[in-house]
């Protein structure tokens, strides 16, 4: 599967992240987390204290500081596998694997499970510094994990979050990953033109409990709400980031909803959905808008099906971690902000030239 990273486009999102500019918090965004309080042990305090949100300018192609380690290092790269969109993220893991070999660090490809739950990550971070790992990089689903990366970062071990981050302050290092809010609310916006701002919308989330799935399903229904009184949103359902789940759920709420205008797909699997409306005759009338640039994603955009879809940058959320937490502890090279956000281009059929071809 060939997986091509988005080029720059002037979408609303992009303009918001640009440049390492802080962007304007939405004024019902959640609260964010604290940068951390303390530097671990393992390396001193950075010159200078970081912004807190910008996208760098070397987003996935940062490189590790041309310095050696004085022993043998390795690093925790705590991911998933549970659906196509993980494919890219590991392949950004393993791009930095081969980076740093040289140096003497070795970097591992972890998979706790298959939910993104503390109970399933937490129990990951605990048995890495059991393993005495010098660093981890970790998805963060819920608050849960809060505990896990602060005992972490408290035994001198620095924690990195990418894809998924808590709303409550730990003492990681940085975030690599989307603004999932100002996503959802872009979601909300190109629904709302998508349908001429009326009609019934259905919500696929992922998981209810995965705090990143919450966050776009309320950015996108905050938008909604405040400036489209004209379109009602049908109760949201969880996929659990499946396909064919997606698949018959998609079905069911055509079958309830004759009149349905789209369906919104938070996370994992939206070409499932977008299956269902093709097979019900409805592609192209039935508008779906969702996230990531996967192949079995991009062929329904290309055929108008899905009427659009919004990068996060897969590849640099599994490489940018483990370089640049090395640079940290080697060189003492703190990231310029606490959240490292991933370009957000929008695609449709009429711009997915720029940013994906077929693999076939």
């Amino acid at each position: 599967m060939k997986v091509y990273r988005a080029l720059s486009a002037s979408m609303a999102l992009a303009a918001l992240l640009s440049a390492c500019a802080a962007p304007v918090a939405p004024t019902q965004a959640p609260a964010q987390p604290a940068q951390p309080t303390a530097a671990p042990a393992t390396a001193a305090p950075a010159a200078a204290t970081p912004k807190e949100m910008c996208t760098p300018a070397d987003e996935g192609i940062v490189k590790p500081v041309d310095q050696k380690p004085s022993k043998p290092m390795k690093i925790a790269v705590l991911g998933l596998e549970n659906n196509p969109f993980w494919i890219p993220v590991k392949e950004g893991t393993m791009k930095a694997a081969e980076e740093l070999k040289p140096y003497g660090v070795t970097v591992e490809w972890i998979v706790p499970g298959d939910q993104h739950t503390s109970e399933v990550f937490g129990q990951a971070i605990e048995s890495a510094i059991v393993k005495q790992y010098d660093a981890i990089a970790t998805v963060a689903g819920d608050a849960g994990m809060v505990p896990f990366i602060n005992k972490a970062v408290e035994a001198g071990i620095p924690v990195a979050t990418f894809n998924s981050e808590t709303a409550e302050p730990n003492k990681r290092l940085f975030f690599v990953g989307a603004d999932l809010y100002l996503q959802g609310q872009t979601a909300g916006r190109a629904m709302a033109e998508a349908i001429g701002g009326k009609g019934k919308v259905a919500i696929i989330t992922g998981f209810f409990a995965v705090e990143a799935h919450e966050l776009r399903r309320k950015g996108f229904e905050e938008v909604i709400k405040e400036n489209y009184p004209d379109i009602t949103i049908l109760p949201p359902v969880e996929n659990q980031d499946k396909a064919d789940i997606a698949f018959a759920q998609a079905k069911d709420f055509m079958t309830a909803n004759p009149d349905l205008a789209g369906i919104y797909v938070t996370a994992g699997g939206p070409f499932g959905a977008a299956k269902a409306v093709e097979e019900a005759g409805m592609g192209g009338k039935i508008k779906v808008i969702s996230f990531d640039f996967v192949d079995e994603t991009m062929e329904f955009v290309q055929k108008g099906v899905i009427w659009a879809t919004i990068g996060q940058d897969p590849f640099a959320q599994g490489h940018d971690p483990a370089i640049r937490l090395y640079n940290y502890l080697v060189g003492n090279v703190q990231p310029e902000c606490t959240k490292l956000i991933t370009r957000a281009d929008l695609v449709n059929k009429d711009n997915i030239s720029q940013f994906w071809k077929p693999s076939k």
